[in-house]
């Protein structure tokens, strides 16, 4: 009998040996595709962090459309728009705020939907003149790629993470590594705020719009070719044009934002020249596919392409650009088209320039970063325009950029930044020297991280001194500038004086940390005991009786114990409610009623209950108080006297060896009023007493 072969284990080693391969061929691959994602996301991650960030839009037109408040007219296009719309004449016109952003049309029409997609808002009206290119082109430039690095990095920081995922993958290698090598290859400087450029153009063209009044002359390009070569390209080219294949998806992105309740409207770019639109196989077929694509998702165009175009007399550099004179044509008619819509009053338009003093300097805020700076030389004047000492001062906001003996500020305000070295003398203070673009001096308010610390009148001679004892000392403090009587600042232009735009407030040219005046100190002459110890009985029965008015006929003009006075220079004084801020050489009460603390030294300690004399010296401003009521930790003080010559005496008891005692004064006047009232300034301040120093002494 003949038995077949037993191969059972043959095939159990085949089969093992297949399923190891095919394990193998399955890790490998999932090896290869955890790794090449893993490039991905380091490649889109480097572009990432290659391309710039700041809390400072790139352009004046994003500060435009990020920041300007709605309901908006925003016209969005290539430059033919920022030419050709006058903004500031149609928001005047159908009184409504208008911007302009139409930057480039060689922008990426994607990222132009995507911007939309992300800043406007319900109730805003976007008006597209596209560039015929638009709806042709499907790549991105190189142009656009380079500059997203930088002067574009707002289109991508725009996009939803997926989209930026997206964008950075589809960027060519050659250009990252050509922008590492470059951040490489530079030195970090310490660049001017970018706020500066958009400051500039809130003044010249504050709602994006700029046209020049004769032109320029043609640009590269424009005068070896027909109007209809520079715009669609040769005839060759041009022949052959379709609708690009992202066109469909924008229209589609576009009806998504008109459901959220963004009114949109399409319109034919503006072109100026001899041999426009004068092919019409090519053209009226183009055109047709444009059309019925933007009516079949629900869209219309304002007027036609003849509407949009005009003689050689009126083009400026390019086809694309024309001057003032048909701008002023082409505003109208559009506002025109925009009243047919039904667009008309909301409200008054925005003062674009006035927001954007406002909002630039709050934007250079956030864009602050924390310093390690050199602290200031105690006893050194520090130049402004000396490159050696800046790196002592940060000029955070609101300043232009260093010129020749100083700095001038944009505006009302403005933030710098130093830092106090840990050693100091006491009654340090901080001078400032400069001049003001007015010629005359001007009050400035003095903050010190956020508490006001000083005011006065600041100019050519009369450099501000402000107190910086008691100050954080190692660390940047954070110093503001405000101008609270100075109007709307000018510019050269302005009053005549040269073409330079720039508004001018301050020009700081020197500080120096210096030693402040001593200040006077109290003269104690002995005297018998007993006049005191009658005194201090008085003082006590008038505390008993809650008497409001001391009667300072019982009480000698200066006393001391048996062991001498104590006198205190100076103590640590709060200001509490009731006061203007604080100026040179001390501050004012707002009116009848203030309050303010201090600190008692244990040196006071003479037993218990403690006796003291508190002597606030300083001026009346028009009438002397009939009487004063004084308040010390919630009891009515036993002594409280004025003398013409503008001293105030308290006299209290004290049960506290040291810590802190509470204030509150009340001055009876005829009538409180201001520097305004008496004919004196234009000051409409209310005043009653300006207090210059404390004394407290230990009776």
């Amino acid at each position: 009998m003949t038995h077949p072969i037993n191969n059972t284990p043959s095939i159990a080693n085949e089969t093992l040996a297949t399923r190891t391969l095919a394990k193998r061929v399955c890790t490998f691959l999932a090896g290869m595709v955890g790794t090449s994602l893993l490039c991905l996301g380091a490649y889109a991650f480097t572009v990432d962090r290659l391309i710039e960030r700041s809390a400072i839009p790139a352009t004046y037109k994003w500060f435009l459309l990020k920041e300007i408040p709605g309901p908006r007219i925003i016209f969005e296009s290539g430059s033919n728009s920022h030419h050709a719309i006058d903004t500031d004449a149609v928001g005047a016109a159908l009184e409504r705020t208008a911007i302009n952003i139409a930057d480039n049309g060689g922008y990426a029409l994607e990222d132009k939907i995507t911007r939309l997609e992300t800043f406007t808002r319900a109730g805003d009206v976007v008006v597209l003149p596209l560039e015929w290119i638009f709806y042709h082109r499907e790549k991105l430039t190189d142009n656009y790629v380079n500059t997203l690095f930088d002067s574009n990095r707002n289109y991508y920081h725009s996009m939803p993470l997926n989209k930026r995922v997206q964008r950075a993958l589809s960027l060519p290698p050659a250009t990252v590594i050509s922008k590492i090598r470059d951040q490489q290859g530079t030195e970090k400087q310490s660049n001017e705020s970018p706020a500066q450029e958009l400051f500039v153009s809130a003044l010249t063209q504050p709602t994006g719009h700029q046209s020049r009044s004769t032109s320029s002359g043609p640009g590269p390009g424009v005068t070896e070719q027909s109007c209809d070569d520079y715009v669609l390209g040769k005839t060759q080219i041009r022949e052959k044009l379709k609708l690009g294949k992202n066109i469909k998806p924008a229209l589609e992105r576009l009806k998504k934002l008109k459901a959220r309740g963004v009114n949109i409207h399409f319109a034919w770019p503006v072109l100026a020249g001899e041999g426009c639109l004068t092919a019409p196989a090519y053209f009226e077929g183009f055109r047709a596919e444009i059309e019925a694509a933007v009516n079949g998702a629900g869209f219309e165009f304002l007027g036609t392409p003849s509407q949009s175009l005009y003689d050689e007399a009126y083009r400026d550099d390019t086809p694309y650009h024309i001057i003032t004179t048909a701008t002023d044509i082409h505003t109208q008619q559009m506002i025109g088209f925009l009243r047919m819509q039904g667009y008309g009053t909301t409200g008054e338009p925005l003062n674009i320039t006035n927001f954007a003093r406002h909002r630039l300097l709050e934007l250079e805020l956030a864009e602050a970063s924390e310093l390690n700076q050199t602290p200031l030389e105690f006893g050194r004047t520090v130049s402004f325009d000396n490159p050696e000492y800046r790196d002592q001062i940060d000029f955070t906001a609101g300043w232009w950029a260093f010129e020749a003996y100083g700095r001038w500020m944009r505006d009302n305000r403005a933030m710098f930044r130093i830092t106090l070295s840990n050693d100091l003398p006491p009654n340090a203070v901080l001078k400032i020297q400069g001049m003001t673009k007015s010629g005359r001096p001007e009050r400035a308010n003095i903050s010190v991280n956020g508490n006001l610390v000083s005011s006065g009148l600041f100019g050519e001679g009369a450099p501000l001194s402000v107190p910086v004892t008691g100050l954080p000392q190692g660390e940047a403090l954070s110093i503001f500038i405000d101008l609270p009587e100075a109007g709307d600042p000018k510019s050269p232009r302005d009053i005549g004086e040269s073409q330079d735009a720039r508004s001018m407030t301050l020009h700081l040219q020197t500080m120096e940390l210096m030693q402040a005046a001593d200040p006077q100190i109290i003269e104690q002459s002995n005297v018998e005991e007993t006049p005191l110890v009658q005194a201090l009985e008085t003082m006590e029965r008038a505390m008993s009786s809650n008497s409001a008015v001391f009667n300072v006929s019982s009480i000698p003009k200066t006393c001391s114990l048996s062991i001498p006075a104590v006198p205190v220079h100076q103590p640590k004084l709060t200001h509490g409610n009731g006061w203007w801020a604080q100026e040179a050489e001390g501050r004012w009460m707002r009116n009848e009623e203030a309050s303010l603390s201090l600190t008692l030294p244990e040196t006071l300690t003479t037993g218990s209950p403690n006796n003291y004399l508190l002597e606030l010296s300083g001026v009346f401003f028009s009438d002397k108080p009939s009487a004063i009521t004084a308040i010390v930790d919630g009891k009515v003080a036993a002594l409280a006297e004025v003398a013409d010559e503008g001293t105030i005496t308290i006299g209290f008891t004290s049960s506290k060896t040291a810590g802190k005692i509470d204030v509150a004064l009340k001055l009876s006047v005829p009538k409180v009023r201001s520097p305004k009232d008496l004919g004196l300034s234009t000051d409409d301040r209310t005043l009653t007493y300006f207090l210059k120093s404390v004394e407290l002494v230990a009776a």
